[in-house]
């Protein structure tokens, strides 16, 4: 599913639904990346939702096979080069969530350490770090524990990237009207099904509430009319 795609969707399922339902590129650009970014936070889980003492989302990344799908247009592998003195790595630009963390040969896996767990890591006589090291998250970056795992100044991270920003490019028409630019846009990432979720949530902001199911129905109300 193509931005102008969605761009039609969204003008369609406005008009039907608004006596003044025109939605311009640039209400377009802001509403369909805060959908984005809202509907990647509920893959990733909502922590606003989380439920006093069971820190656990309705719908959570890891949670099975198919919202890992839905992200995986956004999982990356990088190799962070580690402080030797520190032990900091700094986070990739685009970097949203970590998925795992690795040594940087052979997949050795490097386990998350709560700070108020550190101690009893470090301190371990039978789980020893100097083994199985361990990295805090900070602002800085990550924080390994020893500040060489597995004597190494690198680890291996899989990561769940920001979503790039959907853009409807256009250029002038000789009557002075924006038409559609394929050149200057920047397409979605995501599956139909899930730009569809998408579209739902954008749609949300411009005061239209639809199910996915009505949504669908647009979308190919607009087919079968050759837009």
């Amino acid at each position: 599913m193509d931005v102008n795609q969605v761009y039609n969707v969204i003008l369609y399922a406005s008009a039907k639904n608004k006596q003044q339902g025109y939605v311009s590129p640039a209400d377009f650009y802001t509403i369909i990346n805060t959908a984005q970014r809202s509907y990647l936070d509920y893959l990733l889980g909502e922590y606003q939702k989380y439920q006093v003492q069971r820190p656990i989302a309705v719908v959570e990344f890891g949670q099975n096979e198919r919202i890992r799908d839905s992200i995986s247009p956004l999982i990356y592998n990088a190799i962070l080069p580690i402080n030797p003195t520190t032990g900091i790595a700094s986070r990739p630009s685009d970097y949203e969530y970590i998925d795992a963390m690795w040594g940087v040969y052979g997949n050795y896996n490097i386990r998350f350490a709560q700070q108020d767990r550190l101690d009893s890591y470090i301190h371990s006589e039978i789980d020893q770090v100097t083994t199985n090291p361990v990295y805090l998250i900070r602002h800085e970056g990550f924080q390994f524990f020893p500040d060489r795992p597995f004597n190494e100044n690198q680890a291996k991270m899989s990561y769940v990237r920001n979503a790039p920003s959907i853009v409807w490019g256009s250029v002038n028409d000789s009557n002075g009207r924006a038409v559609y630019d394929p050149s200057t846009s920047q397409q979605p990432i995501w599956s139909e099904t899930d730009m569809m979720n998408i579209i739902v949530r954008a749609l949300q902001l411009v005061g239209v509430n639809l199910q996915l199911g009505t949504l669908i129905q647009y979308s190919q109300e607009i087919k079968n009319g050759g837009q």
